[in-house]
């Protein structure tokens, strides 16, 4: 029976024909944590290179810290994760055979110490190695939907192949997330109702009366209805809510409630003396003013284009439709973590892509894969308080607004993703096709030379039958200016585009005179 095994060995694994690790059926890039953990063998771990779910730690050096470390960070994502003890981080098995006793119970009670709100699973998983028999410690780490945390108060999150250390802004938002607190239903150190706008809480307290035909609510019995305010004997205690949401101050205890938006004139922002944002404004108050403001701001912020809509037209429109970033600009407001109090929402515009930042990840289970079927919400009393006056749906109509509208003007679909940078943010991009626009924002060229000619010509020939439209006349050598071409190419162009029918060539004198031009050749039929 060795013989048969050694004979069967390849690079030090046992190697079968009739021993496939998966079957036809499977696709193991959507098993789950637990799937792996179940059904794990030696000779999948080829396919498994380390992601979101799984990560292989050597046995040379065991580290109990570092152990404790991923107990908490699988505890802490969604799904969970596998860690692999026996394995090198190239792939390489070493097995866990030559671990002290010790050392494996340490592993397996690990835990109970250093992490004790985890809730590992373990087994041993045979191996061969060199034609001799061995093991992996397999460790099953379940996600438990509450913030797990290491004795040194220390919490730890998956990203990736990566595990990233929480800070305190980022456990309190996890927290809050998975209903442990409510940053929103936290008293605020404010006075109601001298600190408060009141024309909003009225606006608020009579839409709800009309809608839920509460007629002969006070506006105090309003607000502690909806958890924005709490009254104990005769004192009112207004909530974190009423002040993101009518606060006239709201700032002074909670610093990231405040927008800033940014125009640039190019692909990217640009650092030291190259970063000079062409409009740059913050904009704070309350929740509602910030919309107000920024909204305006941002209208007037973007430009207007021409382009060939699908049914051959012209049409002159603002480079995002208003629903697309308008939705975006409130979800970023509604749903972003005011626990992360130092980090602004933040609206970067570029030539080419609108980018909403919003402080905070997804909230579980929605996701960027799961962003258009599925909601939950952070910060779900004050949203609910925005759905009166107007501002969401609390149905999944907001992304899907911003879907469908700029699926209207023959926009790329958004883009949502979740990104670890100065803490967690989800980002928002709306595309706006520029390059394809360009070319169709010159409209009284395209008209002159008739559409359909106009489509089939080149980038490099509408800018050069652009520039002689409007200044009658062109040189080789602005042609080549114009286009970043050669002089030797640019001169091609024109003579193609005179034998095209779209330029004339006008000679100067004598040969070489610097007078020759090029000028329009005819008008569109």
């Amino acid at each position: 029976m060795v013989d048969t095994l050694d004979v069967a060995m390849n690079d030090g694994q046992l190697s079968l024909p009739f021993d496939e690790p998966f079957s036809v059926s499977d696709e193991p890039g959507l098993w789950t944590p637990r799937d792996i953990w179940v059904r794990f063998t030696q000779r999948m771990i080829p396919y498994f290179a380390e992601d979101r779910r799984i990560d292989y730690k050597s046995s040379k050096r065991i580290q109990f810290d570092d152990l404790a470390a991923y107990l908490s960070c699988f505890s802490n994502t969604p799904d969970g994760g596998v860690l692999c003890y026996g394995v090198a981080d190239d792939g390489t098995v070493l097995g866990c055979k030559s671990l002290d006793q010790r050392i494996l119970n340490g592993i397996e009670t690990c835990h109970l110490q250093k992490c004790p709100l985890s809730k590992p699973e373990f087994k041993r998983v045979p191996v061969v190695i060199g034609g001799e028999e061995d093991f992996l410690i397999i460790v099953y780490i379940p996600y438990i939907g509450k913030l797990a945390e290491t004795n040194k108060s220390e919490a730890w999150i998956r990203y990736g192949d990566t595990k990233h250390k929480m800070s305190e802004e980022e456990k309190r938002d996890f927290r809050a997330t998975r209903n442990e607190v409510s940053f929103e239903l936290e008293r605020a150190a404010y006075r109601y109702p001298q600190d408060f706008h009141l024309s909003i809480i009225q606006d608020f307290c009579d839409e709800f009366r009309s809608r839920e035909q509460r007629s002969n609510w006070t506006n105090e019995e309003t607000l502690i209805d909806r958890h924005l305010v709490e009254k104990v004997g005769e004192q009112y205690f207004p909530l974190n809510t009423l002040v993101l949401l009518a606060g006239k101050d709201p700032g002074r205890a909670i610093p990231g409630c405040r927008v800033r938006v940014q125009r640039f004139e190019g692909e990217n922002e640009g650092s030291g003396e190259s970063y000079r944002p062409i409009r740059d404004r913050f904009f704070e108050g309350s929740v509602v003013e910030i919309i107000q403001k920024a909204s305006a701001f941002i209208g007037d912020a973007l430009h207007n284009v021409t382009w060939l809509n699908a049914d051959g037209k012209f049409v002159t429109t603002p480079e995002y439709p208003r629903w697309a970033w308008f939705e975006a600009l409130v979800n970023a407001c509604v749903h972003r973590s005011y626990s992360f109090s130092g980090t602004d929402t933040t609206i970067k515009i570029f030539s080419n892509r609108m980018e909403i930042e919003s402080p905070g990840g997804f909230v579980p289970p929605v996701n960027e894969n799961t962003i258009y079927d599925l909601r939950a919400s952070r910060n779900h009393h004050f949203m609910d308080a925005m759905r009166y006056l107007g501002y969401v749906q609390m149905a999944r109509e907001g992304t899907r607004r911003i879907r469908d509208s700029m699926a209207e003007y023959n926009l790329p679909e958004p883009q949502f993703k979740q990104e670890a940078l100065h803490g967690v943010v989800v980002r928002v991009t709306l595309q706006n096709d520029h390059e394809k626009r360009n070319r169709s924002s010159d409209r009284d060229v395209a008209m002159h030379f008739g559409v359909e000619q106009w489509k089939l010509m080149q980038e490099h020939e509408i800018k050069i039958a652009a520039y002689t439209y409007r200044n009658e006349k062109i040189q080789v050598s602005e042609a080549q200016r114009l286009t970043g071409r050669t002089w030797a190419t640019s001169k091609k162009d024109l003579e193609r585009l005179c034998r095209k029918g779209i330029l004339t060539f006008v000679p100067g004198d004598y040969a070489r005179d610097p007078k020759a031009h090029y000028k329009l050749a005819r008008a569109s039929s």
